[in-house]
């Protein structure tokens, strides 16, 4: 639902184009109509509340989508080279790998389910609540027909799974995050190993190419995160304010979880970025100090520059 992954052969490059831009306008089909709620029920704090927050969902999703639209051609070309370094990597290379993913597929599983089975839980008010669709967005037509009220209750039901798609964006940044982290391992593991000018060459190439890597990955991620600051921040205010209102127990429930959700969502990137800012500075800078003397003097200067350089 994100067409981040662009298939091969241009007939289906068409496609996948015309069904990215279709994706859009359904969730802009869902967009207007809040907007108009919220004018239509400005006086009903939880109405608005509710609406803003679908709003925000749906801005998110569209934002994300556009930013990878146009970092496209970046996230193939990293993704190519992520997949690459996996398939040729050495059992050093896989035991770091291995660590990371160990670290947090839990986590990441854990969050990505609960994008989907939120939005599921609230696709299912109308089950529960005296509620016709899950939202209360007003339409320029009558929604009474049986056929556009099922019309209306699906397209809702697959904007609601786009906004869960575009919360999943985050752990697909914060997967590039992990494994720049552990390329950075990997290459402190290699610093043990240098006995001469030569080895110390590789490691700096080496070091030079991460940072590349990290260079072309930190533009849409960037754009990504604060992205996802800035809705979830507004998310967790218009979600707080139904907390504290008069509205039924199941009502708050919904909303409880939704904010709760929210609220760990910043955490998908920033936990992945604090440790790459952790492992790229402090902990290889300790390394080379730790292992420099016991280098030849014409290494240890070099060590010492590349850390002045650094």
């Amino acid at each position: 639902m994100t067409c981040i992954w662009v298939p091969k052969g241009r007939l289906n490059l068409i496609l996948f184009e015309t069904f990215l831009w279709f994706l859009i306008f359904l969730s802009l089909g869902l967009f207007f109509p809040l907007i108009v709620t919220v004018m239509k029920f400005i006086d009903n704090t939880f109405v608005v509340m509710k609406s803003f927050i679908l709003i925000v969902g749906t801005v998110n999703y569209i934002i994300k989508v556009i930013v990878c639209r146009i970092y496209r051609d970046e996230l193939q070309e990293l993704g190519r080279s992520l997949n690459d370094f996996i398939r040729n990597s050495s059992p050093n290379d896989k035991f770091y790998l291995e660590k990371y993913v160990n670290k947090c597929w839990i986590f990441h599983g854990y969050m990505t389910c609960s994008y989907y089975l939120t939005t599921t839980v609230v696709l299912m008010g109308p089950l529960v609540l005296p509620e016709k669709f899950p939202s209360d967005a007003v339409y320029p037509f009558s929604v009474d027909h049986p056929v556009v009220a099922t019309i209306v209750y699906a397209h809702q039901c697959i904007v609601g799974y786009q906004c869960s798609a575009g919360m999943t964006l985050d752990c697909q940044a914060a997967l590039f995050l992990w494994y720049l982290c552990a390329r950075f391992e990997i290459l402190i593991s290699e610093i043990e190993n240098v006995s001469s000018l030569k080895d110390m060459g590789v490691i700096v190439r080496t070091h030079q190419e991460i940072l590349r890597f990290a260079d072309r990955v930190i533009r849409p991620i960037r754009l990504i995160v604060l992205t996802t600051v800035t809705m979830t921040k507004i998310g967790m205010i218009s979600g707080g304010l139904v907390l504290i209102s008069d509205e039924p127990i199941t009502i708050k429930v919904q909303f409880t979880i939704l904010v709760i959700n929210v609220l760990i969502n910043i955490y998908v990137c920033a936990w992945a970025a604090d440790n790459l800012l952790t492992v790229s500075s402090k902990t290889i800078s300790e390394k080379i100090f730790s292992t420099a003397a016991t280098h030849p003097p014409i290494i240890r200067k070099l060590w010492l520059s590349v850390i002045d350089k650094r």
